[in-house]
């Protein structure tokens, strides 16, 4: 389709800006308005039809439709992203330069992924019927491109076009299609307007969005799954830890007296939550030591107290877990199964290793849980627990779904604290309620800790950046969504069909076969 040749030659003339580089930029620094702690989503949504009027209006080969397509993301991931430079320059001994240096990067690695989006679209569409490309080709390359991302380098599923639509008619979609199928809506949202302002085709335009937002305006309104038992109580201990004493060992004793404090005060609740290694080492030396006779009450009074903490099946193996716990039955444990890149491993760790000691960068190595772990028994009913950046996989959550009653998530934002981070990764816990149909109760460290309906919207909050415990109720419930049954395969092989379909008409001359048709 594209020679891989020519492909990079539009990669490298993408790098040099021309007088349209500049709002592209602009558009894609639009888009983080749409997403959390903004939710302006008016504003991802004009964003996005400003670089798809980019790429089919001023783009005039391939290395204009990567080039846009280039600094959209460099605006958009620079901004949405740039929380990351917190965590690397603040939290580690990485200097400025380096810091500048790896954000940079990995800012020019996510836009790659956009480049390549309008690389393909580029060469796909026709001036000559802008309705397809913008109606089903630019949302089915879009679609394709998230998902790639989504499953390159151990995941890189940032500031998808579909959370950006919570609290529209489009999240209809999401307990359907996901978030794949709300972002293909807002791209074909973004095809209708650049068809109706700049070809002037209003009425059909307006046809098609009549029919595609009401649609999932009717969609929230199904009742796909069904509460089930009474509401179980909750308390999520937010500790208020700040990064820079996390991991001090002077500083572990406080931090142990904070968490059971608060805990002992709301042994009422069924279940008490601990945020992301609110136990700042290894598991079986607190529980030996400092915490010996709170794990063995918890185990007596038979109390559901999850906890995070780091484990090792054996001590003398170099091997260890992010872990949640369950201290009335510690055979109860869930390890994470998705690593954060160059935060919690490193691929080639051998020749990376010595990367990170070049620049300074503190080095872990964790290990992957299974991918299929039991659910946890919490309350009497079964519970599906993720940690972190886990909450930001649909289908991975989904397996948990529909044995898991409701769910937990763990999380330590203190890496990023009064960024634009915790704000975004609890809207991708809201979008993960929406499409599975499960409450969510989710503890952090610093916020936002909170508990989520089924419709994705926060039900209860407590301020960000204090010590508070989070008290309420989960309702369990039962039954499935589409998604939580097909993840996303439906709409990725629609996707799949309408670009195949796209590379059909261009090889046998797009005008002449529909010519043909019309005969």
């Amino acid at each position: 389709m594209i020679k891989l040749k020519h492909a990079l030659v539009a990669f490298g003339q993408a790098l040099v800006p021309n007088r349209w580089a500049g709002l592209a930029i602009i558009f894609g620094a639009m888009t983080v308005l749409g997403f959390a702690p903004f939710e302006l989503s008016p504003f991802a949504l004009a964003g996005l039809t400003g670089l798809f009027w980019l790429w089919l209006a001023k783009s005039n080969s391939l290395a204009d439709g990567a080039r846009y397509g280039l600094w959209f993301g460099i605006g958009q991931f620079g901004v949405g992203v740039s929380w990351l430079f917190s965590s690397i320059y603040f939290y580690s001994e990485a200097g400025l330069l380096a810091a500048i240096i790896l954000v940079a990067l990995f800012v020019l690695l996510l836009s790659s992924f956009v480049a390549l989006a309008g690389l393909v679209i580029r060469k796909l569409a026709s001036h000559n019927w802008p309705g397809a490309a913008l109606l089903w080709l630019m949302p089915a390359v879009w679609v394709l491109v998230e998902w790639l991302r989504t499953h390159t380098f151990g995941g890189l599923p940032f500031l998808l076009m579909g959370t950006s639509h919570l609290d529209t008619w489009l999240d209809g979609y999401a307990p359907v299609f996901g978030v794949y199928g709300v972002s293909f809506a807002v791209a074909m949202t973004a095809g209708l307007l650049v068809w109706m302002l700049q070809y002037r085709q209003v009425l059909p335009a307006a046809l098609v969005m009549v029919f595609l937002w009401p649609l999932g305006g009717s969609l929230q309104k199904v009742a796909w799954v069904n509460p089930v038992d009474d509401p179980v109580s909750v308390a999520l201990i937010q500790g208020n830890i700040s990064q820079d004493i996390k991991w001090q060992t002077s500083e572990f004793a406080n931090m142990m007296r904070l968490y059971t404090r608060l805990t002992r005060e709301h042994l009422d609740a069924q279940i008490v939550v601990w945020p992301e290694t609110a136990i700042p080492g290894y598991y079986d030396q607190a529980a030996a030591g400092l915490l010996r006779h709170f794990v063995g009450d918890a185990q007596l009074q038979s109390r559901d107290i999850v906890v995070g903490a780091i484990t090792r099946p054996d001590p003398s193996a170099n091997q260890y877990f992010n872990s949640m716990i369950n201290l009335r039955q510690p055979d109860q444990i869930y390890h994470k199964r998705k690593l954060v890149l160059f935060g919690e491993y490193y691929p080639m760790s051998g020749v990376i290793e010595s990367v990170a000691d070049y620049l300074n960068l503190p080095f872990s190595q964790f290990s992957a849980g299974p991918a299929r772990q039991p659910l946890m028994e919490l309350a009497g009913h079964s519970v599906g627990v993720s940690i972190c950046f886990e909450m930001m996989f649909g289908a991975l959550i989904a397996r948990d779904v529909p044995q898991a009653r409701f769910l937990i998530t763990a999380s330590n934002d203190a890496w990023f604290s009064h960024t634009l981070e915790p704000a975004q990764l609890r809207q991708e816990a809201q979008m993960r309620a929406r499409e599975l149909g499960r409450e969510i109760a989710r503890v952090t460290n610093t916020g936002y800790t909170v508990i989520i309906g089924v419709d994705g919207q926060v039900k209860q909050q407590i301020p960000a950046y204090e010590v508070g415990v989070l008290r309420g109720h989960i309702q369990p419930y039962e039954g499935q969504t589409p998604f939580s049954r097909w993840t996303h395969w439906p709409v990725l092989i629609w996707s799949w069909i309408l670009l195949m379909i796209a590379v059909y008409l261009k090889r046998n001359n797009f005008s002449e076969i529909v010519q043909g048709w019309l005969r």
